[in-house]
């Protein structure tokens, strides 16, 4: 009966494992298009949150109350603001902000391959899969502050580079869905360290 259910997981098993690769592939060529636009230190791209606050907009197509072409309103929450000579740490901010989600989604999806592959070998509780767990969860949890912070003091180093301040030399941020995603993620690896226990347990009484 164990086997005939190990056997039908199997598929799924290879989706796991196939769908991490295919993360680790758009990553990888994410993280490539990212350093072949920041590197050369021209026209960088650098997303600026403006999150509750109103803008007049001139939209295609727009009309006013007269029926005559105008501005809208609307509350814009992020625009790409473009710098070019950046200095060694406002460039090195925004390198950091555009390159640390993709290290932490490869070596997230990295995990996922690993686990995939084990399962569809038969080994489940191992010590192996314990730590890819582990390295996940950790990842997401790190990831949940570090790279907001990273981001928005990326922004507000990036602004005053243009000549706007901001009166923020340092933003504090917190991604609460990957911060839940990684403690969810660690319980499971705590199911995993158990059962992995449970093994050795059963194990040593043969």
């Amino acid at each position: 009966m164990a086997q005939r259910w190990f056997t039908s997981q199997r598929p799924d098993y290879v989706v796991l494992a196939l769908a991490g690769g295919v993360t680790v592939v758009a990553g990888a060529v994410a993280l490539v298009r990212e350093l072949a636009q920041i590197l050369p230190n021209r026209d960088v791209p650098v997303p600026v949150a403006l999150d509750g606050v109103s803008h007049e907009l001139l939209l295609s197509g727009a009309t006013g109350v007269d029926g005559a072409a105008g501005a809208v309103a609307a509350e814009a929450t992020e625009a790409v603001v473009r710098v070019s000579g950046l200095e060694a740490v406002p460039f090195a901010l925004v390198l950091a902000a555009a390159v640390l989600p993709l290290l932490a989604m490869l070596v997230v999806a990295a995990c996922f391959v690993l686990l995939g592959g084990s399962f569809f070998r038969g080994r489940f509780f191992t010590r192996g899969n314990l730590t890819a767990v582990n390295v996940a969860a950790a990842t997401l949890i790190v990831t949940s502050l570090l790279v907001p912070s990273v981001q928005g003091t990326a922004a507000s180093s990036a602004l005053v580079s243009l000549g706007v301040e901001t009166g923020q030399a340092f933003v504090l941020g917190l991604d609460l869905r990957l911060l839940l995603a990684g403690f969810l993620l660690g319980a499971v690896g705590y199911a995993f360290q158990r059962g992995a226990r449970l093994r050795r347990d059963v194990e040593g009484l043969v």
